[in-house]
């Protein structure tokens, strides 16, 4: 197997297992098999792909006598970075493997690093192809099981609480949101260029569409709706939007979410012929109005607090998933009592305590807090280094991995990084960057 097989392998896995186990974790305690999910650890694979990872990357310098470049040193400080974050965390075993249920510790986001360098190096245009095939199929196995989560009663479906909001299969409406919201973009770019309707994507945008709106997030619906507006200006400069695509993806979207809502909020379950009561919709002007008001669930106040520890924490961070350590936390009692023998004696016992914030709810200032300066500084370079490239390339597969790019860069303000999308972003921005160097992507 040479090089190139091996990391499309490696890339696949970790892309599509990770939210399947988490799945199967969550069923598993559904049904009492264990106790929380937390116990299975997904990023194992992630662990056990970055010799691999290195291998492929040092056989690669070897083999085909290639001089290092910028990106190989930003590379190199990132991960040299985030081994300092480790030596001066608050807990180094906590930065080192993670925090369940995150399981963001250094190794799994070395993995990153080593994803976005070798994609980097060995990326071409047909690996572009190949990529969104696989996401879109991911995000379409995601929204299939989103619906049944939302108009059935099956038992076997894993529910996000006894909330309606569609999970798909990355456990939260929210992350749900991030891989949704990054895949329409791309398809809906392509949509926007295509000279001809293709009726294919149009499907999977509807379909993508109503899993955005199920999903209930308003971070990633308000991400969606501003990369409309940058790719309507973006392929409007390149003279490459179609006016009739435009119009007939703005008519059909402008009907559809208000279809939804309607059905979701009047009509219940469409399979049971039931109407859902206790069902927390939170699509209408009021929610939304609120939503932008607090951040969503209190984030501006968690962004207030956070800003507050970035002096302690600003060269070197806390420390990978070490953030509600260094966070303010104010503790909450459970609300179940609990019960022990004391010489002989049942005693209540006080109960049990636990932290709320365990993120910043942005990626950018979550990672300042975490990594410090000089974790920022690299990822951020990368990040703008990345966006320019897309923005200049006159590909139209870059510019589709492009809008996937600004996509999850915008929800990232107001999101999370997670294991079941993060790599997805990696890979994008190590295969936006390969045309720098492969010529067929020039």
């Amino acid at each position: 197997m040479d090089n190139k097989k091996l990391l499309k392998i490696i890339s696949c896995l970790m892309v599509c297992s990770i939210p399947i186990i988490q799945v199967i974790a969550r069923y598993l305690e559904s049904i009492h098999v264990i106790s929380s999910y937390y116990y299975i650890n997904p990023t194992i694979i992630f662990y056990m792909s970055i010799p691999l990872l290195v291998y492929i990357y040092i056989k690669n310098i070897i083999n085909k006598k290639r001089k290092l470049d910028k990106f190989d040193y930003i590379f190199y400080i990132l991960v040299i970075a985030g081994f300092i974050t480790t030596i001066f965390s608050i807990n180094k075993t906590l930065s080192i493997i993670g925090r369940p249920p995150r399981y963001e510790g250094y190794l799994t986001v070395l993995s990153y690093y080593l994803l976005f360098i070798n994609w980097k190096v060995n990326g071409r245009v047909e690996d572009i192809k190949e990529f969104i095939k696989l996401i879109t199929l991911v995000a379409l196995f995601n929204s299939f099981y989103a619906l049944m989560q939302i108009y059935t009663n099956f038992n076997f479906i894993v529910r996000y609480s006894d909330i309606q909001m569609a999970s798909g299969l990355c456990g939260n409406p929210n992350f749900f949101g991030s891989l949704i919201v990054t895949v329409l973009s791309i398809i809906s770019c392509r949509f926007l260029f295509n000279k001809e309707i293709n009726i294919k994507d149009y499907l999977v945008i509807i379909l993508l569409f109503i899993s955005l709106i199920n999903s209930q997030s308003t971070g990633p619906m308000l991400t969606f709706i501003l990369v409309i507006i940058f790719l309507v200006i973006y392929l409007k400069k390149k003279k490459m939007l179609i006016l009739k695509n435009l119009l007939l993806l703005c008519i059909s979207l402008t009907f559809i979410f208000p279809s939804i809502y309607v059905i979701n909020k009047y009509k219940g379950n469409i399979f049971k012929k039931t109407v859902i009561e206790n069902t927390k919709w939170e699509l209408s002007i009021k929610e939304v109005n609120k939503t932008i008001k607090t951040g969503g669930n209190g984030r501006l106040e968690i962004w207030k607090n956070s800003l507050g520890i970035v002096k302690d924490y600003i060269l070197v961070g806390a420390g990978f998933d070490n953030f509600y350590l260094a966070y303010p936390n104010y503790y909450e009692t459970s609300n179940s009592a609990s019960y022990k023998y004391v010489d002989g004696k049942l005693v209540k016992t006080t109960p049990e305590k636990y932290y709320i914030i365990d993120n910043a709810h942005n990626v950018y200032l979550h990672k300042l807090i975490i990594e410090g300066v000089i974790g920022l500084i690299p990822y951020l370079y990368l990040c703008l280094i990345t966006f320019i490239r897309g923005l200049k390339s006159k590909n139209k597969y870059i510019i589709l991995l492009l809008s996937g790019f600004v996509a999850y860069s915008i929800q990232a303000f107001v999101s999370i990084s997670v294991i079941q999308v993060a790599p997805i972003y990696y890979i994008i921005i190590g295969l936006i960057l390969s045309s720098s160097t492969s010529k067929s992507l020039t």
